[in-house]
Formats: structure tokens, sequence, C-alpha cells
């Protein structure tokens, strides 16, 4: 005795599950038909497009493009020209914040004594951020009026 005749909930599973393999195999069947008369096609072009005429399966790999990181948006640390804040202190103030050679730091110095203004350095906003503010804390401490900004690079 099969299961379609003991219960008709079965009879109905049972034909819903050969009604969906059909429908399933029709698909598959349509698939395959429509592959090999694309393959003829494009045999019959004469070109070939690279793909073997001896009907074997073709599998081409998909990737995804490659993602890649944003760099973060860069940020320069400008020095403001004073009066009053001696020269010794701001090339101090670019060896310890910026870490600056002795030179390097004298020539910026300079470039700021000179043109009103000089770049220090050139950052990621948070760093950018917090040299700006270590160089505002270090001359209010020292009783130096030296102002620092940011702008975006």
């Amino acid at each position: 005795m099969s299961a379609d005749s003991c219960c008709p909930m079965a009879r109905e599973a049972s034909e819903e599950l050969r009604s969906a393999r059909r429908t399933m195999s029709d698909d598959l069947w349509r698939r395959e038909v429509r592959a090999r008369k694309r393959d003829e096609k494009h045999d019959d072009d004469g070109a070939g497009g690279g793909r073997p005429s001896d009907g074997d399966t073709v599998i081409e790999r998909r990737t995804r493009p490659e993602t890649r990181t944003k760099k973060p948006p860069m940020y320069k640390v400008i020095l403001l020209n004073d009066d009053y804040t001696p020269m010794e202190f701001v090339v101090e103030i670019l060896k310890v914040v910026f870490h600056k050679q002795h030179a390097e730091a004298t020539k910026i110095m300079l470039h700021v004594h000179q043109n009103g203004m000089g770049v220090a350095g050139v950052f990621p906003y948070e760093i950018a951020e917090t040299k700006v503010r270590t160089v505002d804390e270090l001359s209010r401490q020292s009783e130096f009026p030296l102002k620092c900004v940011m702008e975006k690079a």
C-alpha cells in the first residue's frame, strides 16, 4: 500500500512535489536549450569568442571589485606670527609637538616670522586638532600669545 492511497493529504503533498520537480526540470531544460543556442550563435560568428566548441562547460569566476578604505581628509596645522613670542619658544614647540629636527624647526620658525604664518605639518583631523590644542596649552602655560590654527589641506 502506497502513501498515495492511505490519506488524501499525503496524496496532495506527493502531487505538489511531482509538479515542483516537473517545473524545475522544465526550467533547467529551457536554460540548457538557451545556452546551447547562444553557444551555436557564437560558433556561427566565426569568432568563437574564446569558448570551446566541443560542448565543454565553461565556468566564469566573477569576483567582487576590491573595496578600498578611503584615506582620511588631511588638515594643515598653521602657526601664526605675533610680535611677543620668542623665536626660541617657537622652535621648541616645533621640536616637541611636531617632532621636527632643529634645522627644520628653525626654517619653519623663520618662515612664520617673515610671512606671518607657516605650515607646521599636515595630519588627519583628530591628530591636527590635538596638535593645535597642545600648542595653545603650552603657549598659555608659558604666557605667550602664540596661536595655532588648522585648515583643510
